[in-house]
């Protein structure tokens, strides 16, 4: 069995395309995972923001080789690989999350593109069990934290003989490191007769058996057996990253003006986006002097001198109190 450090991730598996474009917000999200089993661990878990061209699994269809790694000996490393070429983003956690623990995982500077969340890491023991989340919609998780109850799946790609193996993909068998050991497992079971499915589908739960020594199954049925859901997750989005400003508000487009007179003229912008929330309100500057703060997509300002050269600023305000960055455009007024 391989873990990762922290700092490797991986996803998806099935690739319409591979194209992802930079957009002018970004968010993080925190991925919190509860183990709600009694008696199984997961191994380092993978969370990826993707878009819909890219899936980790899909139920029903034949797992990848990547994910196949992940579900029988909780090896994340070709996913890695493959995450490079597709314009996911991504984080994994590290060592094994035991039953009833939490743990969170941190996603940052997802590309707006990037608007599915997909999860995957093994359960032990298993065969080809794993914990899986499959394309729930980030949106979801503006408006407060999002929660999943993630499935165990069975990758179908090796016999749920329920022995004590290497963990190696196509080599029959469970891992079985000491956190895992301590929880019962056995050795010297005849193994249970069964065949790999082909393809990906909601795992049935191990059968097990109480001879640590012998019997059909080294899974001891008293603590491994497990139901759906496996876990916990919650989502939530918790800030910006490259937004054009800390606060998480971008910038208002297109600001122009158009001068009516030596003593009138008008400002013109195209709406602002904020990260979490929403627009409540621009405010307008004059040569550094605030005018007016109102919720509006225009500003006429009278009064002035002829032929001057005025310095306007507007920037947009969330629900929070917010601010984003200014644009400016500077007007000269008519001579008389």
């Amino acid at each position: 069995m391989h873990f990762p450090p922290r700092s490797v991730a991986a996803a998806a598996v099935l690739l319409a395309s591979t194209a992802s474009a930079v957009p002018a917000l970004a968010a993080d999200y925190e991925i919190t995972i509860t183990n709600l089993t009694r008696g199984q661990h997961f191994t380092p878990l993978v969370a990826a923001a993707h878009d819909a061209g890219v899936q980790m699994f899909r139920a029903g269809s034949e797992a990848s080789t990547q994910l196949q790694s992940i579900a029988e000996g909780g090896d994340i490393g070709p996913m890695v690989e493959l995450l490079s070429t597709v314009g996911a983003d991504y984080v994994a956690g590290e060592g094994l999350l035991a039953p009833g623990a939490t743990v969170t995982l941190l996603l940052t500077d997802v590309a707006e593109s990037n608007a599915l969340l997909s999860l995957s890491g093994m359960l032990l023991p298993t065969n080809d069990g794993f914990i899986g989340v499959d394309s729930a919609h980030l949106s979801s998780a503006s408006a407060g934290p999002m929660t999943i109850f993630a499935r165990g799946y069975d990758a179908g790609t090796e016999a749920n003989d329920e022995l004590l193996g290497g963990g190696a993909p196509g080599v029959p068998g469970f891992p079985a490191p000491p956190p895992v050991v301590a929880t019962g497992t056995g050795t010297g079971a005849s193994g249970i007769s069964a065949q790999a499915e082909g393809y990906v589908h909601v795992h049935p739960g191990v059968i097990g058996d109480l001879d640590p020594t012998g019997g059909v199954s080294d899974i001891n049925t008293a603590v491994h057996r497990f139901q759906n859901p496996v876990a916990r997750v919650t989502v939530s989005r918790v800030g910006g990253g490259d937004s054009g400003s800390e606060a998480g508000v971008s910038a208002v487009g297109n600001l122009s003006g158009a001068v009516y007179s030596s003593s009138a003229l008008e400002l013109f912008w195209e709406p602002a986006l904020a990260d979490s929330t929403s627009v409540v309100a621009y405010r307008v500057t004059r040569d550094g002097n605030t005018l007016d703060t109102f919720d509006g997509l225009s500003f006429f300002d009278q009064n002035l001198t002829a032929g001057t050269l005025y310095s306007y600023e507007v920037s947009a305000i969330d629900a929070d109190g917010n601010e984003g960055d200014s644009r400016a455009v500077q007007l000269t007024t008519n001579a008389r």
